[in-house]
């Protein structure tokens, strides 16, 4: 029954992530291509075997696909309805185990409870669930796999590699990143605990996945090798503007999301920070446990204390390094490893809170709740207020929806692209336009670079390659003068998006 004092905490997380949706329940990019492909897999499993066609760089998916067909199994009304639900409850449901874990390894509710608050509360846990994506599923997975991993470190028991490595293959079936962050868990715990089992763990799980896929994770492994290939090559453009390229320093914008990018450009360590600020009480335990200082008591679960360091901190420097050094920036945003690493992260602010000896848990607990409002709650609620409920460039406004009206009452196949190239989402999913994308790396290697992430040729090389008849973009991003296109008939315009024709000869010549 104890274990129900978790759940007040985990309502309020909810709520959280929640409150800003209320007024903008249809923010996000990746949601809407996640959700036309789960309705794919939907179709599929009634016998329609009609290949999906919808995009116009037509090459075999290869994004992970446990959370699509998850999604496929729920009405398509329903999930439309609950989309900018699930994510939260995902994480509602994480945040539950992590108050149980914690709980159980300290023998200490309260060390439960501080666990809770220090996850709920670490801004990329709260921002990252501002949508439905592949991450909250995957960090669930993540923490199943490596409390597997800490089960097997307290006991010795190489009996939980059975459930070590089924984890880990859903895990690889689910999410890209987490791959790369139990890469970096599991050679980081084999080196510093002297064991192979993790990494055992680690190429069990891919194996299993290739098993259990009957091959077609070879496909997504390929895809995703071939992902950070195209990012290596593209990284120096990561934060460029589609058309004008890198910006300056100095160039303001009012979309808030470019104004965080040009600050994590600038303090790339502040921005790993900034995610998740309660790695501090991390650092505070190591430091206790190298230097044997002997203010926290941890006689009963040091063991386990050393491998939730080890799993929080390796993420943590890892994510520093990527951020710091240009030559390996490619491999993702260094902040996201920082992700995996929220759980640890809790369950050891909650043990220094409550196993701090003396009159220093007091100052403990002073620091925790300045980080926590200071660092994590308003900062947090700021974010929210900045990047969902004042948004008008990622969701679906009534004047979006009026361009996808149009598209969906275009007299010819509309065969479209979109400026930014954030808005085929949208087409791909409120309307039926074949859009200039891909859900393959594998297309972005062969035909991305000339139009994204920088727009490389005159904008009518790619109309003629792709047969494009119909530009869409968002004239706060972008202007017609700047694309050559001054002159190209108006199909709609509503509030700052506007439908071109450009099917015209002289636009395409």
């Amino acid at each position: 029954m104890e274990y129900l004092l978790a759940l007040p905490l985990s309502i309020i997380s909810f709520g959280l992530q929640v409150w800003p949706r209320l007024s903008n329940r249809y923010f996000g990019i990746d949601i809407w291509r996640h959700l036309t492909v789960a309705g794919h897999y939907r179709e599929q499993r009634r016998g329609q075997t009609k290949p999906f066609d919808r995009y116009l760089i037509d090459l075999p998916s290869d994004y992970p696909p446990g959370l699509r067909v998850l999604l496929s199994f729920i009405p398509t009304s329903f999930l439309h309805r609950i989309q900018w639900l699930i994510a939260p409850i995902i994480d509602s449901v994480h945040n539950i185990v992590l108050f149980v874990l914690a709980a159980a390894l300290t023998g200490n509710i309260g060390a439960g409870l501080i666990a809770q608050a220090a996850y709920m509360l670490a801004p990329l846990v709260v921002m990252e669930n501002s949508s439905l994506s592949t991450r909250p599923l995957a960090s669930l997975l993540f923490t199943a796999t490596m409390a597997a991993n800490l089960a097997f470190h307290s006991s010795n028991a190489w009996a939980w590699i059975i459930l070590s490595i089924p984890a880990a293959a859903l895990l690889f079936l689910t999410h890209r990143m987490a791959l790369q962050a139990l890469f970096v868990t599991s050679i980081a715990l084999s080196i510093l605990l002297l064991t192979p089992y993790y990494v055992l763990v680690f190429v069990g799980g891919w194996i299993l996945a290739l098993l259990v896929s009957r091959g077609a994770y070879w496909h997504v492994f390929r895809g995703h090798m071939a992902m950070l290939w195209w990012w290596r090559a593209n990284i120096h453009n990561r934060y460029a503007h589609q058309i004008r390229g890198v910006p300056k320093s100095s160039e303001q914008s009012g979309d808030a999301v470019f104004k965080i990018y040009q600050i994590v450009r600038r303090l790339p360590l502040l921005a790993v920070l900034a995610a998740n600020p309660f790695i501090l009480f991390a650092v505070i335990v190591t430091c206790s446990l190298t230097f044997n200082m002997g203010f926290i008591n941890t006689v009963i679960f040091e063991t386990e204390l050393h491998f939730l360091v080890i799993w929080a901190l390796s993420l943590f420097v890892v994510g520093i390094a990527i951020r710091q050094l240009h030559t390996i920036e490619w491999l993702g945003e260094g902040e996201r490893y920082g992700e995996y690493g929220a759980f640890p992260t809790a369950i050891i602010t909650g043990v220094l809170i409550t196993e701090t000896t003396g009159e220093l848990r007091w100052v403990m607990l002073g620091i925790f709740v300045v980080v926590a409002l200071g660092a994590g709650l308003i900062p947090s609620v700021a974010l929210q207020r900045r990047v969902i409920v004042g948004d008008s460039s990622r969701s679906l406004t009534p004047d979006l929806q009026t361009i996808m009206s149009t598209l969906n009452n275009h007299q010819t196949e509309a065969r479209l692209m979109t400026i930014p190239l954030s808005l085929a989402d949208f087409a791909l999913y409120f309307s039926s336009a074949k859009v200039l994308s891909t859900d393959s790396s594998f297309g972005h290697l062969q035909h991305y670079s000339d139009f994204f992430p920088v727009l490389q040729v005159p904008i009518s090389v790619i109309f003629r390659r792709f047969d494009i008849n119909l530009l869409l973009i968002n004239e706060s991003y972008v202007t017609l003068d700047e694309l050559g296109l001054g002159s190209a008939p108006i199909e709609k315009r509503s509030g700052p998006f506007c439908l071109v024709n450009v099917n015209q000869p002289e636009v395409k010549n």
